[in-house]
């Protein structure tokens, strides 16, 4: 691979310190909803808040399902969006009440509230959730326009992330283990955290980081150009990794404190550290993958990972019962490549829409972006309907004692359903062909025909 291909283009496309900085500020947020989103607020609701746990399976199953169709309307409005405030970041101004608000009906929810209320709350978050990640996604891969600087930035991004979920876990550790209070009064306390944060870091990033604007006009977006997207091979095969990678780790989050509770016999507590020990590797893996994809690129990157994932998380079925210290090694380990995928992911998708660009004239990465938002969620949807179909089986998450049969459902939930999705997310990639030579050559084509995002002269901001 020629060195050419991976050195930056001496231009605007490096994205300065401040404003990296500013623009990764809200993930510490949206990462601390996010986190509960997928993992303890569906186990919360039926543990504190006294629902049935066949039910919120259905509940939030429905809820992510619904709300897949959100995301191509909110990519088609970005895509129509051309204001001087920015494109995106106007929606992302939008998104800042919608959470506030939901935020506070969902983590301060009263004892016995029914099923349609947990419904209609968890319905608003996931929209203005949507909003604000599709938003802030969408205006990462404008940040820069270099094949290596635009992955920094979402490893960036995933760093962020990583450390607004770590953040948000240790409330319930310290809450519980140095207060001694309630589980239930730790989970109202990581709501009042991610409201604090949400007008902070969102008014920073309004106001300090640039958006540099499309030269493209507004174009009429119709339904048919979302299938003209999926009919690009690359665009399929994105999407497919995406959905098989994001299949697993959401299996993994419904089911971590079920799986290692009641077959492995960790307390609640060591479940959390272990937890925390997750997302605490995936800041060790971000630059790791980073790195990785500069000397293989991104797509080959995402394919290794995703085996290792596979091999390490494996392992986690022949993990011992009452062995704590070395759950928690294990799951530290799966933490590592767990990092790849969704900076990956985005960064690939981030270079098919300049392939786009270069070949159409119209720019459709909040389209892009909206579908790799939708198959992320669409994984994120049937993995949380792992625990209605455990509760059909036979499993109690509230039983002293389950039978060995519906053990052994949530042991091959847990550990194999996973493994065969990351499998399945490598070998979705294994014909991608947009190299860094081909994307270098898209980027000159863009200059000469005046649509290279990175001009100066069109930014917005500071």
């Amino acid at each position: 691979m020629s060195e050419s291909a991976h050195t930056p283009t001496p231009n605007a496309s490096q994205v300065s310190a401040g404003h990296l900085l500013a623009f990764i500020g809200p993930c510490l947020p949206f990462a601390a909803l996010g986190l509960p989103l997928a993992v303890i607020l569906s186990e919360y609701y039926v543990s504190e808040i006294g629902l049935n746990l066949g039910v919120v399976g259905l509940v939030f199953m429905s809820v992510r399902l619904v709300d897949i169709f959100v995301d191509p309307i909110v990519g088609w409005a970005m895509d129509k969006t051309r204001t001087r405030f920015g494109r995106f970041k106007l929606w992302m101004a939008i998104c800042l009440p919608i959470l506030f608000v939901s935020t506070g009906f969902i983590f301060l929810a009263p004892t016995g509230v029914s099923p349609l209320y947990l419904w209609v709350w968890l319905l608003v978050i996931y929209i203005g959730f949507s909003i604000a990640t599709l938003s802030q996604a969408s205006w990462g891969a404008v940040l820069s326009s270099d094949y290596n600087e635009r992955t920094k930035v979402f490893a960036w991004w995933q760093m962020a992330n990583i450390v607004g979920i770590i953040a948000v876990l240790l409330i319930p550790v310290i809450v519980q283990s140095v207060f001694h209070e309630s589980y239930r009064l730790a989970v109202q306390y990581m709501g009042i955290f991610i409201m604090v944060l949400l007008p902070v870091m969102i008014g920073l990033a309004l106001w300090i980081v640039p958006e540099k604007l499309s030269d493209t006009p507004a174009h009429n977006v119709r339904i048919s150009d979302y299938f003209r997207m999926l009919k690009r091979p690359n665009v399929v095969r994105v999407l497919l990794a995406d959905l098989w990678l994001g299949l697993a780790p959401g299996i993994m989050g419904a089911l971590f404190f079920f799986y290692f509770m009641q077959t492995k016999g960790l307390s609640r507590e060591q479940c959390s550290i272990s937890m925390f020990l997750y997302f605490v590797a995936g800041l060790v893996g971000a630059p790791l993958w980073t790195w990785a994809s500069k000397k293989y690129n991104k797509h080959k990157t995402l394919i290794i990972s995703a085996l290792i994932f596979a091999g390490i998380y494996a392992l986690l079925g022949f993990l011992p019962a009452n062995n704590f210290p070395l759950a928690a090694f294990l799951v530290f380990l799966a933490g590592i490549p767990y990092a790849a995928s969704l900076l990956l992911t985005r960064a690939l998708m981030a270079d098919i829409g300049d392939e786009v660009l270069a070949e159409s004239g119209q720019d459709h990465k909040g389209a892009l972006m909206s579908i790799l938002s939708a198959t992320t969620k669409l994984g994120y949807a049937f993995s949380v309907l792992t625990m209605s179909a455990l509760a059909v089986l036979g499993f109690d998450n509230k039983a002293a004692q389950n039978s060995p049969e519906a053990l052994m459902w949530v042991q091959v939930f847990f550990v194999g359903l996973p493994v065969i999705f990351l499998l399945l997310g490598a070998w979705a990639m294994k014909s991608y062909d947009l190299t860094p030579e081909r994307f270098a050559q898209i980027q000159a084509k863009l200059k000469q025909q005046g649509l290279a995002p990175n001009d100066p002269a069109h930014s917005t901001g500071s």
